[in-house]
């Protein structure tokens, strides 16, 4: 066991109605809680993990299974409000994934291939245990550099070895930077090509993996990014969710320009190499930025640290505040528009964004940035629906003045806005040598009919990326099952299955979790094999039962067989396991109207509308169930709320519109008219529906 920081000596700490305990038997410490069935509980603590903020501990749950304690010790200083012990997640049921007893709080599917070396995960479906192993418990040197065998020998004396004897060199890093006469930022030596970069991602930032690691540079072969897509990030590409740095840094200019991570970190002791201001005047100068003329501020105070307006802070575990590294200038004209944050009312939050505004214009009245053009316009659009969406996605996806990440999330996107201009940017994205690009090719074709995404992506199927292939070939298996006019040659069979096959092997690695399964059971679907599929969506709610979606999908498989009964069934297993599933109250609520029950829907849609995890969808459909059951006032309520969470859906503004007619309230029918206009340009219908409520409010 590590270095211990936590108090253990006879303390406690409320959790879940009762008490925790944390206590110490000669060298043993154990920790006491309430366990699943709300009985007292101890468990003896196995290891440590982390140090700075916080240190958390995890327990042996059997099976070679190693899960977190839902506590952790705040390392800070006292003063700080640290030294004490607390709940990471309290707001967490047995229904959640990051509850303690779920896949989300696992050590061996979560966290270990970072916190160790050489990590090999070693799950067993058959008997559901881990034989995890590694070279080294902790982030040894082989973890970055790869083998030692030809350094030890370079150390020895042989010093023909090149690199230092790495397998894996990474030493080479960006020169610094100088302002030239123009005020552009130039490398004072000629930039050398690294890896560094690369290396670094493999652990900081939002992956899959789909395959132990086998080398310290294998990123692209072996894990698949996240894109700046909602929900991981705002729209402007800042952080939202703990995304690791990686995907921020690959929007900045300094990603750009060559700049790596040891221009700013030292790699070992895991801190800036100088302090404050220091490490970011080593390439910009200090006479034009460290400068109340630049960022307006007294020297010394909040604000005038380089980090306050181009990395704001977002805190994770309630404790763990992480900058952002888009190093991004602050746009509170976007906050105004899109509802992103911003740094200046990160600090001034009794302020509004066009107080920021116009102090920053006050400062720089020349600005050529707030007001300017940004992706953040066109990926709002695009995640809130947009008639228009499209077209502006299209533009970024193919404007190389964009960093490759940034396009490859426009084309992500355009899996929702399909059509002719969207096919040239696909096909060019196939194309393309960065395998972000080649990645988000795959989403972006998702909607188009089976032999056009055979035309458009087969070629992925020999990518040398193993994410590609894979995705490439899940993308395309519809083709395996095509009528004889649109069938594929025996040898493209051929490929595509190797594909399929390395693609089953990638959820087989991943079969501890209920996703992966229920993946299979999708693909067999599919492939028109039924009981395989529902084979895959029962082991996926045997491997992890609180994954609605193996549910959702078997019980949609009993409606192709028109059997509801069975398929109400599995949706009440379901809701004996999280009551509060929007997805699942959905699924049963559409079973009742299959069936002609509209009043057993009713509830359904309810709690669909209403659950933690509800979507616009779901509460627009309860609001036309409403409409359709003559309680137009309270339909009206359920569709403003949908509208609010999606205003560019063009179907909830057209279905307010027609509610408030049938309302005689022809005001606010002609202000979603209206809306519907804008979101629709040029229909015909639209503007003459529009005329005649204008013409009716005369009246």
């Amino acid at each position: 066991m590590g270095t211990v920081l936590g108090n253990f000596n006879q303390q406690s700490l409320p959790y879940q109605g009762k008490i925790a305990s944390f206590s110490q038997r000669g060298d043993k410490l154990f920790i006491s809680m309430p366990g699943l069935d709300g009985k007292e509980q101890e468990f003896a603590v196995a290891y440590t993990f982390g140090y700075q903020p916080l240190q958390q501990y995890m327990f042996d749950a059997g099976k070679g299974k190693y899960q977190f304690f839902p506590f952790a010790w705040d390392s800070r200083p006292k003063d700080d409000g640290g030294q004490r012990w607390f709940v990471l997640h309290p707001e967490q049921t047995p229904s959640d994934e990051f509850h303690w007893s779920n896949m989300g709080q696992n050590w061996n599917q979560m966290c270990a291939d970072c916190h160790s070396t050489d990590y090999r995960k070693g799950f067993d479906l058959e008997s559901q245990s881990y034989n995890s192993t590694y070279s080294a418990v902790n982030v040894s040197c082989a973890a970055c550099h790869g083998s030692a065998e030809k350094h030890l020998q370079w150390a020895a004396g042989d010093k023909s070895i090149a690199d230092k004897g790495y397998s894996t060199y990474i030493g080479a890093k960006t020169a610094l930077f100088r302002e030239n006469d123009q005020g552009l930022m130039q490398a004072i030596a000629k930039i050398k090509p690294s890896q560094q970069v690369q290396v670094c991602a493999r652990c900081h930032s939002r992956r899959a993996a789909f395959n132990d690691s086998s080398a310290p540079d294998d990123y692209h072969h072996t894990y698949q990014p996240a894109l700046i897509t909602a929900g991981l990030y705002h729209a402007d590409g800042q952080i939202w969710d703990e995304d690791y740095v990686w995907g921020s840094f690959l929007q900045s200019k300094m990603h750009e320009a060559g700049v790596t991570c040891t221009n700013c970190h030292n790699p070992h002791s895991g801190q800036l190499k100088l302090p404050g201001n220091l490490v970011c005047t080593q390439c910009h100068t200090q006479e034009t930025y460290e400068n109340k003329k630049h960022h307006g501020h007294v020297l010394g105070t909040s604000g005038s640290a380089c980090v306050d307006c181009h990395m704001p802070a977002t805190t994770y575990m309630q404790i763990d505040p992480r900058r952002d590294h888009s190093f991004k200038v602050p746009r509170p004209d976007l906050t105004q528009s899109l509802d992103v944050p911003n740094a200046c009312n990160g600090c001034h939050t009794d302020k509004t964004a066009k107080w920021s505004e116009a102090q920053i214009r006050q400062w720089h009245p020349d600005s050529e940035i707030l007001g300017a053009e940004h992706f953040a316009t066109a990926f709002y659009k695009g995640d809130t629906g947009a008639a228009d969406a499209g077209q502006e996605l299209t533009k970024i996806a193919q404007d190389p003045r964009y960093p490759d990440i940034i396009r490859a999330s426009a084309l992500h996107r355009m899996a929702a806005t399909p059509g002719q201009n969207a096919v040239v940017a696909i096909v060019r994205a196939v194309r393309d040598q960065d395998p972000l690009k080649r990645q988000a090719a795959i989403e972006a074709a998702s909607a188009y009919p089976a032999p056009d995404k055979w035309r458009m992506l087969n070629s992925l199927l020999d990518d040398a990326h193993l994410p590609i292939r894979v995705e490439a070939a899940r993308s395309l298996a519809r083709m395996l099952v095509q009528p004889p006019e649109t069938a594929l040659s025996e040898k493209d069979k051929a490929r595509l299955n190797r594909g399929l096959e390395e693609y089953r092997e990638v959820q087989l690695y991943q079969a501890d979790r209920g996703f992966a399964h229920t993946n299979l059971g999708n693909l067999e679907q599919e492939l028109g094999r039924a009981k395989n599929a529902e084979a895959h969506y029962r082991k996926a709610i045997e491997i992890e039962p609180i994954f609605m979606p193996a549910y959702v999908n078997l019980a949609d498989l009993y409606r192709l067989r028109q059997n509801e009964e069975k398929a109400q069934q599995v949706l009440r297993q379901a809701l004996q396991v999280n009551a509060e599933a929007a997805s699942v109250h959905y699924s049963m609520a559409m079973s009742f109207i299959r069936q002609g029950d509209k009043q057993a829907a009713l509830p359904e849609l309810q709690a669909a509308a209403n659950a933690p995890d509800t979507s616009a969808n779901f509460i627009y459909t309860y609001g036309l169930l409403l409409q359709d059951l003559g309680r137009l006032n309270d339909a009206v309520v359920q569709l403003q709320k949908a509208y609010h969470l999606e205003p560019s859906n063009p179907d909830i503004s057209y279905t307010l519109s027609q509610l408030y007619v049938k309302l005689q309230q022809y005001d606010r029918a002609l202000f979603y008219a209206k809306k519907l206009n804008t979101l629709v340009p040029g229909n015909r219908q639209i503007q003459q529906m529009v005329r005649q409520l204008q013409q009716q409010q005369k009246d």
